[in-house]
């Protein structure tokens, strides 16, 4: 087994193989040192969602939503991944747990928004779909969200402040698209998810923090923001003022 063990890793970790394919993914572990590195952030993440999301079986309309809604992002991307694991609904359906969970001991429509909000978040890493588009150029993210969401996501420039843009991606909060750009702040991504809602008043960051996970959400002219990483509190905060002033 020479090649690096990608999704595999996924499936070792939740104990999904078989004996003998186990053995030689525990022996590929051994002698290379990238997919070592790549097992211990599954593991971390893993752990990060156990304690964090209590998952909800997603009804098969949501499913057939999400299949839909891939497909139409990028649908090479969606044909690749379901050959090379063999049917598209394992990471349709894994995708679709976490979106739909619930974060325990919270209630009321906006708890049930912000798990959604992190799962998106969590989702993105775990199955390798950080981005539709990848690009830093604003000029290729916006028009690339066109016909794909039934609005025009405000897309800024903030590589000069310290967060470069790496690209966008088509999601699902609830059963709304959405758009997701994607920011870094070093080796941190940072997920910003924008809809329109226009009965949605005017409002400043407000933060939550789920199982190391750093949330904020705010308002500006009929948009909803919410923000999401890991990256440390304060730093988010910047990235959320900066966003406010170059889109308000």
């Amino acid at each position: 087994m020479s090649e690096h063990l990608g999704d595999v890793l996924h499936a070792y970790v939740d104990d999904e193989l078989g004996t003998e394919r186990t053995l030689d993914v525990r022996a590929h572990l051994a002698a290379c040192a990238q997919c070592r590195r790549s097992y211990e952030k599954v593991r971390a993440l893993r752990g990060v969602l156990q304690r964090t999301l209590r998952p909800a079986e997603p009804s098969p309309a949501f499913l057939r939503r999400l299949r839909a809604s891939l497909r139409r992002a990028d649908p090479s991307r969606f044909r690749r991944r379901a050959e090379r694991v063999g049917w598209a609904a394992v990471p349709l359906a894994a995708a679709a747990l976490l979106t739909v969970a619930v974060l325990p001991g919270l209630r009321g429509p906006r708890a049930d928004l912000t798990g959604e909000v992190v799962a998106a978040h969590l989702r993105s890493l775990q199955v390798d779909h950080l981005t539709d588009v990848a690009s830093s150029d604003r000029h290729t993210v916006k028009p690339w969200f066109q016909g794909k969401v039934p609005f025009s996501p405000p897309v800024p420039d903030l590589r000069d402040q310290g967060y470069p843009l790496e690209g966008g991606r088509l999601d699902l909060v609830g059963d709304r698209p959405v758009a997701a750009l994607v920011y870094r702040a070093r080796q941190h991504a940072i997920n910003v998810l924008v809809w329109p809602d226009p009965e949605a008043r005017d409002s400043a960051p407000q933060a939550e923090t789920r199982g190391g996970i750093h949330v904020l959400h705010w308002s500006s002219q009929g948009m909803t923001w919410w923000a999401v990483s890991d990256v440390n509190a304060e730093e988010l905060q910047r990235l959320a003022a900066l966003l406010r002033e170059a889109a308000p």
